[in-house]
């Protein structure tokens, strides 16, 4: 294995060509480019159109109708897409028109252009547009792009894409091709961009960091043809091969960053080994009172040949909501006991600490597994008693909150670290328990569903485990959405449930009234709810994220006990919470939330033996898009189904967290389509950086991508790349 070494960073800045380098870039220019995040040429190159304009074919103006302006094709939310034209034609007529009822300001205007060619002419209509009139002189040539609709029977195109034409470029028009359309800012136009960009392309091509050789193994093309085929493509595949090679780059670096940061952090570090042959670890997999699914048995085995060798091992275990992660970590932990190590499980509130320290006695008690408890609202002996076992090592695991971090806390032997819903802890929190044992190994674990392609690059420098099947003995969930014209119908519903035992979660989006919203409040529903007739009899209580911690506490510890039947609540229950008798749910105003939120709190109930219902009361006036949504997720239990689709109707967004992390940004690598090319990212960042043929001087190939990395490594981002 490679040894990271700190070394004298590069700043990969220090070799960008100014702006002022390309004709035509002066100050003003350069002030709106700097708007768009441009301070560079390299910076020019890497602002990617955010489409095409399919200029091969130019439709003549008499021959477009009505219909040439929607496909045949529908959206995702099952609409027709729009379908885009391109055509060409000489200016003959404009005029700015005011919006009546206005005073006359620019972005109230709009401007009125009339083009012609031998066969009919076509308006455009652009909104907020009269500073362009001084475009469209009489005669001047344009290309125009973009849908078309009607107006008062008229055809028109609106607000299109245009570009005024010498006689050389409209002879290069006809040669065909797909034409970039890039993110604008005031002062800049499409035709400009373009220039600026094809002169970047032939004199400024920055040097290619990725080899030759390796280039041919991986099957990606060069930079340079990337760049020229990403903005200039002749054809949709052609863009395609450019988009796999600058986004498989993304990748590849943002991989090979965080691993390097990984090996960094190890550098000298040397484990305990934790294997799978012990007697513990065995007793505690014979009794279990139920078989692991496939998921819990090839988790275990991934994990367990982690922590087999002298590396201290970092793995994420993702799994679904109720899915068996605390079965998994638990025999992880009897497999740590038979090695001699302590074990300490992390988890963000105290009512989870608790929950876990009563299934993990069942499960291990009488084998000498019952594990000490650590929270901040314990008294002061049992919290003396709690850390002087630990210290002394006669205590094989302790669950605890952030009180497991404090200084006071010393282990005899610490050999695991498990964090329990990880994403409520910070890196350093993480990494201050772990560093109070020698080494330790880490098992990180999440209910939130993310797509594995996904995962693997937000969670980098985690080797990753997925459990996706539900345990045996489970209740079914049905899920129904559902309107307020049937709340009535929905309370006696919940009443019979009621009546056989069982308890109920209602969930809300607020906590007080706003006169900003309509929203219900949770206070006033809860008042409402315990006067209902139908829940004469039950107990009804309130708990939200502004209660104190004492008094959250107190109420949880009653409904997990029975004594409260309905909970009312916002989403402090999101996660955690584990009551197997509650397997009823109502979701207030479930628009509110992503598809991912609602399966968390759906992750409630369906935890006991019981059929289980969750129902969403949608707000009336919803849109059709949240609507479907909400289809969607009425149909299917699956969580990774609903990340994937969440992701496609919400988008991407910031696809690593870089503004968090400072990590570079992804800007092409999308994670519902790339897996395969994540996966080939990850592969070949650990297998340059594990074959020692990246950081060393020995390799020149890799000279320009191993200053940047140094660079990136010597910075802030090392000390957050947990």
């Amino acid at each position: 294995m490679t040894t990271v070494t700190s070394a004298p960073a590069l700043d990969p800045d220090s070799g960008l060509i100014p702006l002022d380098r390309l004709p035509g870039v002066g100050k003003r220019h350069a002030e709106n480019l700097a708007r768009l995040g441009i301070g560079s040429v390299n910076e020019l190159l890497l602002h990617y159109p955010v489409r095409w304009v399919d200029r091969r074919e130019l439709r003549s103006l008499g021959s477009l109708t009505a219909a040439d302006g929607t496909s045949s094709e529908p959206d995702e939310n099952g609409k027709l897409r729009k379908s885009e034209v391109t055509a060409l034609g000489s200016v003959v007529g404009c005029r700015v028109v005011g919006a009546r009822g206005y005073r006359r300001r620019s972005f109230r205007d709009r401007l009125e252009v009339v083009i012609q060619d031998d066969s009919g002419h076509l308006a455009l209509v652009f909104f907020g547009g009269g500073w362009r009139k001084d475009h469209f002189k009489t005669g001047v040539r344009i290309l125009v792009s973009g849908t078309l609709g009607t107006y008062r029977n008229r055809l028109q195109m609106q607000n299109p894409d245009y570009e005024i034409l010498n006689r050389e470029e409209e002879e290069a028009i006809h040669t065909g091709s797909l034409f970039p359309v890039y993110p604008l800012t005031r002062g800049l136009g499409q035709r400009q961009l373009r220039v600026w960009v094809r002169r970047a392309l032939e004199d400024f091509m920055p040097p290619d960091p990725l080899p030759a050789s390796f280039q041919t193994r991986i099957r990606v093309v060069s930079l340079s043809e990337a760049l020229s085929a990403y903005h200039f493509p002749r054809s949709p595949e052609h863009r395609e091969s450019a988009r796999r090679r600058l986004a498989f780059e993304e990748l590849f670096f943002d991989q090979l960053l965080v691993y390097a940061a990984r090996l960094r952090r190890e550098h000298g570090m040397v484990s305990f080994p934790i294997r799978a042959d012990g007697r513990l670890y065995r007793r505690v997999l014979a009794s279990l009172p139920f078989s692991l699914t496939p998921d819990q048995e090839r988790a275990t085995k991934e994990i367990l040949a982690d922590m087999s060798t002298a590396r201290p091992a970092n793995r994420l275990l993702q799994g679904d909501v109720g899915s068996g992660k605390t079965v998994v970590a638990f025999l992880i932990a009897a497999a740590a006991a038979d090695a001699g190590l302590q074990t300490a499980f992390m988890v963000p509130t105290e009512i989870l600490a608790e929950q876990h320290q009563r299934s993990l006695t069942r499960l291990g008690g009488e084998f000498g597994l019952s594990p000490r408890l650590l929270v901040g609202s314990q008294s002061r002996p049992a919290r003396r008693e709690t850390l002087r076992v630990l210290a002394d090592g006669t205590a094989p695991l302790v669950v605890g909150t952030h009180a497991l971090f404090q200084d006071e806390v010393r282990f005899g032997k610490l050999g695991l670290v498990v964090v329990d819903e990880q994403h409520r802890f910070g890196v350093m929190q993480r990494l201050a328990l772990m560093q109070k044992g020698k080494a330790a190994h880490l098992l990180a674990m999440t209910a939130t569903p993310i797509p594995r392609s996904l995962a693997m690059v937000r969670y980098a420098d985690l080797d990753l485990s997925v459990l996706m099947q539900r345990p045996s003995g489970r209740g079914k969930i049905i899920t129904r959405v559902t309107g307020e014209e049937n709340r009535e119908k929905v309370y006696s519903f919940l009443a019979k449930r009621l009546g056989e035992g069982r308890q109920a979660y209602v969930i809300y989006p607020l906590v007080q009234e706003s006169e900003k919203t309509d929203l219900k409040a949770a206070t006033t529903m809860a008042q409402r709810l315990s006067r209902h007739p139908e829940f004469r009899g039950y107990e009804t209580a309130l708990l939200h994220g502004q209660m104190k911690s004492e008094e959250k506490e107190a109420i949880m510890r009653r409904f997990v006990e029975g004594e409260i039947h309905i909970l009312v609540a916002t989403t402090v229950v999101e996660v955690g919470i584990d009551v197997p008798n509650a397997s009823f749910l109502i979701i207030e105003h479930p628009e509110r939330y992503g598809l991912s939120q609602l399966h968390q709190l759906r992750g409630r109930i369906g935890r006991g033996p019981h059929t289980s219902y969750c129902v969403l009361v949608r707000d009336d006036s919803m849109d059709s898009q949240i609507g479907e949504r909400l289809k969607v997720f009425s149909r299917t239990d699956d969580g990774f189904e609903l990340a994937r689709m969440d992701l496609l109707m919400r988008g991407q967004g910031d696809l690593i967290g870089t503004r968090q992390s400072g990590r570079p940004e992804c800007r092409l690598a999308d994670p519902v389509r790339d897996l395969e090319l994540i996966k080939l990212a990850r592969k070949e960042a650990r297998k340059v950086l594990d074959a020692g043929t990246l950081l060393t001087r020995k390799s020149p190939e890799w000279k320009i991508l191993r200053e940047k990395l140094k660079f990136y490594m010597s910075s802030s981002f090392v000390t957050d790349a947990g």
